[in-house]
């Protein structure tokens, strides 16, 4: 990992590394995006028939109509342990909770103006596919969280589209009642959700993470669809001082390095003893686990600064998606910080928590995108749509509405406002 020097946290790269690291980032992002393009193109063209060419070009399990029939799913819920699924229930009722207590803001509005009326709704999209990723690591935790959140809101289609048979993404999915599940992954799967086929209805939105490809065609089909975000590597800052418990602030940040290589995890501290002490209860992890410490130290960066001042600056020009305090007081800190997805106060509260079971979503923001966005939410799926009723004898609002197109020089604007002025 990178122990970064105290009162300083500057990195010592030379400018040839950085260049040979930002021209490999740029290739492979061009790499990425030309085997989407062409990805989307496929489907586009072709359909089910591309779409069947691409799974099994890739070597990815292919189903009939790409589809799980009632009883392939009865099939692979009937997998799924008892203990599995009270683990899984436990979660889904904090989920839907929590998700439940935000659509009560949801509350439309209605503003008299005497002569006129004017109001806002909120509708939900009507249909909606929740990518949940199958890879090394399947996520049912990612159905419960994209499915309930959409259901909450009131969409009325909710579909699946994973890349693996996995039981316990298949039994989380129909807790919210959802029975449209397809086997695809990637990239097609998302073209597939957003341009439609013979066997796949398209979909209005695409929400959750994916990898690089994922993120990739959701990036080019975004206003075709609409999406939640571009998520990418999963990351987590975390502010600690020297009260802080250096073995729980090691598996806070490998267990963010867990989720891929690309995750990164940053400890930022006043205290070069508690740093040094990270690193150390770090290295003893990584040969716990039998994991590559050379790995672990490409991921994880413990920086020792100045004071916890300087800690909560560097965190905002971060903006992370996880952010953990570990201080004596750590709502004290809160309302310096101004960026991040989700914010987790005090050393019990462990990012875990929030990834499975305790109720916020955990679909968030990454690479700095906190700084205008925020985690899934029920809001996410809805459309705030607004109408306007005009009572008999109105006169204000024509007369300012022909003023101001006069100062925009559009004339049947205007003239459309003034034969509806009373006596026209």
């Amino acid at each position: 990992m990178s122990l970064t020097g105290n009162k300083t946290g500057d990195k010592t790269d030379k400018p040839s590394q950085k260049n040979l690291q930002s021209n490999l980032q740029t290739a492979r992002a061009r790499s990425v995006e030309q085997t989407v393009r062409e990805i989307v193109d496929e489907v586009r063209a072709n359909g089910d028939q591309g779409l069947t060419k691409l799974v099994t070009g890739f070597g990815d399990l292919l189903i009939p109509g790409f589809r799980l029939s009632t009883q392939q799913i009865e099939a692979e819920i009937a997998k799924v342990s008892a203990e599995t699924k009270e683990a899984i229930g436990y979660a889904h009722d904090n989920i839907k909770a929590f998700a439940e207590a935000v659509m009560r803001n949801a509350h439309p509005i209605k503003l008299d103006h005497g002569e006129f009326s004017t109001g806002l709704e909120f509708r939900p999209v009507q249909r909606v596919g929740c990518y949940v990723p199958g890879g090394k690591y399947p996520l049912p935790s990612t159905a419960l969280m994209t499915t309930i959140t959409a259901r909450v809101a009131g969409v009325e289609e909710i579909v699946v589209a994973t890349p693996a048979l996995c039981p316990e993404s298949i039994y989380a999915a129909s807790l919210s009642g959802v029975t449209e599940i397809y086997i695809l992954g990637g990239a097609q799967a998302v073209a597939a959700l957003a341009l439609g086929t013979e066997s796949i209805k398209k979909v209005d939105m695409v929400v959750g993470p994916g990898n690089l490809y994922v993120t990739e065609a959701k990036r080019q089909l975004l206003g075709e669809i609409g999406i939640d975000m571009l998520a990418g590597p999963s990351e987590i800052a975390v502010i600690a001082d020297d009260t802080a418990n250096a073995r729980w602030l090691a598996l806070d940040l490998v267990s963010q390095a867990e989720h891929g290589e690309d995750a990164r995890a940053i400890l930022l501290t006043p205290s070069q003893v508690l740093a040094d002490a990270v690193k150390t209860e770090i290295e003893k992890l990584a040969a716990e686990l039998n994991e590559n410490i050379e790995s672990l130290n490409s991921q994880v960066t413990i920086t020792a600064l100045t004071s916890i001042e300087a800690c909560i600056d560097k965190c905002n020009e971060l903006a992370p998606e996880h952010l953990e305090i570990h201080t004596d007081n750590p709502g004290n800190l809160k309302p310096q910080l101004k960026h991040y997805g989700t914010i987790l106060l005090g050393s019990l509260s462990t990012v875990p928590y929030g990834d499975y079971a305790a109720g916020p979503n955990h679909t968030l923001p990454t690479n700095k995108a906190a700084r205008f966005s925020g985690a899934l939410n029920p809001f996410t799926f809805l459309r705030a749509q607004t109408w306007l009723k005009v009572n008999p004898g109105a006169s204000e609002l024509p007369t300012n509405t022909m003023a101001l197109a006069d100062v925009e020089g559009l004339r049947v604007h205007k003239l459309a406002a003034e034969a509806r002025l009373p006596g026209s």
